[in-house]
């Protein structure tokens, strides 16, 4: 965890005219560019149902690949462009006579011919996409569930049981359309929890697919993520507060940072990228009838430096990866340097604490909040659980000797603690116990309104609280690693970093640390 780096979170780009591909009746969508970028399959309702044609990029002409009665859908073609993999649903009976399937998954040689059936069953089978040895195909399904959620299977290529990559059971949960990246080492899907809620852009380790990180909030709409071919970027569709419709966004993998192309008016979805990543294909409906356009990639612009963009830097920086002596130095330039008491055990970057150690800083210097914004971020891992109090780091206040608290609880929980004008207590808790065996980041703030807030390894917690509006005034002292009286001792943990901000950080920046830390681990 270096100094803070503050970048636009949203920022809009200007990219060059878009060219409009298809025309005639009807809407045609969900556009997949050939892996030699001379065609784009997609689908078409202009017959009534929806049908898989592909547009002949030389020559502008369209042909159906596939027609006929019911629904063909969400086209995929294979690494080698042999094959294009869809959904497909047969409404040929109702549900009196006994429908014999649902949608599932079928594969078709792009060049034309009989279409092969992979999945079967009563089941919502869709959005196929072939890994990038082309032996399986991933896809969304409600296949495995008893409540109303959506879980990603795979099936092999040449045909078998459809088997689970990510199963979800829950209510209105869902994990849709999935897309590896170049190097197979990260899945991206859109991702929802709760009717109530938006959706988000999580990441998967695909030889883990248990850790996942979610690269946009909540708070705002994002779907349909697609890799660059050189897996820098994510295109997308979203929609940010003041955008007239849904739009093209481009998300940046290292920083999280998002561009929204200039697409023109009307609702704008479902990007793809052409095969050398210079143009991407989407669907616009500003006409009235969605079609698809092309428009070139523009430069993205390049991240603003640290003495650029920090113009409030930390006011307690200590950072571990040099192993300490008697003094913990304070990198944030402020003189806050602090005085190891005991024998804390260093390792690989990280300080352990015993039940006798910890580190004092006596009367820090830029701690004096009032009642303004502030924040307290550290680094840790935890080894063990303990169903103990185990103090992180704590502010000393006269008449306020425990004014803040960065700790984990008997509950195993992560909490930080800020205090109204009664000196009553206003916290936020982690959702959950923190895991075992991962580096991960804390972030506590208290914000100018006197809001609570908690980030958990980048993901804002829900349990957070207002109100906490007491006066911090010159402090007396910043204890870390355990309480004043030498109790709650950091012990079963590491510490890597730990930094304190006299202002609430942006969620871009409570989230950063912990993208690095997902994408290196």
């Amino acid at each position: 965890m270096s100094p803070l780096v503050v970048m636009p979170m949203v920022a809009a780009l200007t990219s060059g005219a878009s060219t409009q591909l298809t025309r005639g009746s009807g809407n045609d969508t969900e556009a997949a560019w050939s892996p030699d970028g001379k065609r784009i399959a997609f689908q078409t309702d202009r017959n009534g149902d929806l049908d898989i044609a592909l547009l002949d990029l030389q020559t502008g002409g369209t042909a159906l690949l596939v027609s006929g009665p019911g629904h063909a859908c969400f086209p995929a073609w294979s690494p080698d462009g042999r094959w294009i993999a869809y959904s497909f649903a047969h409404f040929t009976r109702t549900a009196v006579q006994g429908l014999e399937n649902g949608y599932n998954i079928y594969i078709v040689p792009a060049a034309g011919g009989t279409p092969r059936q992979l999945t079967s069953g009563l089941e919502r089978d869709y959005c196929p996409t072939f890994t990038r040895d082309g032996r399986r195909i991933l896809f969304s399904s409600t296949r495995g569930t008893e409540k109303s959620a959506v879980s990603l299977y795979s099936v092999p290529f040449e045909g078998g049981e459809p088997q689970p990559v990510m199963q979800h059971d829950a209510t209105d949960v869902a994990a849709v359309q999935p897309d590896l990246s170049p190097d197979g080492r990260l899945l991206a899907f859109g991702y929802i929890a709760g009717f109530r809620s938006n959706w988000g852009l999580r990441l998967a380790k695909w030889t883990n697919i248990s850790d996942v990180y979610p690269l946009t909030e909540l708070d705002t709409p994002y779907y349909g993520p697609r890799w660059s071919p050189d897996g820098r970027l994510l295109a997308c569709t979203g929609y940010q507060n003041g955008d007239q419709g849904w739009r093209v966004y481009l998300v940046e993998l290292t920083s999280g940072r998002r561009f929204a192309l200039d697409t023109g008016p009307g609702n704008s979805r479902s990007p793809a990228w052409s095969p050398d990543g210079q143009d991407i294909v989407f669907e616009n409906n500003g006409s009235g009838q969605y079609k698809l356009f092309r428009v070139p990639v523009p430069e993205l612009p390049t991240a603003r430096t640290a003495a650029e963009a920090a113009a409030k830097p930390p006011v307690v920086h200590f950072s571990f990866q040099q192993q300490p002596k008697n003094q913990a130095t304070d990198l944030s330039g402020r003189g806050n340097e602090g005085r190891i008491v005991g024998t804390p055990t260093w390792q690989n970057g990280a300080l352990s604490f015993g039940p006798e150690s910890y580190i004092t800083v006596a009367e820090p210097q830029d701690l004096a909040f009032g009642s303004g914004p502030f924040s307290i971020q550290a680094t840790i891992l935890v080894e063990q659980h303990t169903d103990d109090l185990r103090m992180i780091a704590i502010g000393d206040y006269p008449g306020n000797r425990r004014g803040w608290q960065l700790f984990i609880g008997k509950d195993n929980h992560a909490h930080f603690n800020s205090r109204d004008r009664d000196l009553k207590y206003r916290g936020a808790v982690s959702d959950a116990p923190l895991p075992t065996g991962r580096q991960l980041t804390l972030v506590g703030m208290r914000t100018d309104k006197g809001f609570v807030r908690l980030y958990v390894a980048g993901l804002p917690q829900a349990r957070s609280s207002g109100g906490a509006t007491v006066e911090y005034g010159t402090p007396t002292q910043l204890r870390i690693g355990a309480q004043f009286d030498g109790t709650a001792p950091f012990v079963g943990a590491r510490l890597y970093e730990v930094s304190v901000y006299g202002r609430a950080l942006s969620a871009q920046e409570a989230r950063s640390d912990s993208l690095t830390q997902f994408l290196r681990r």
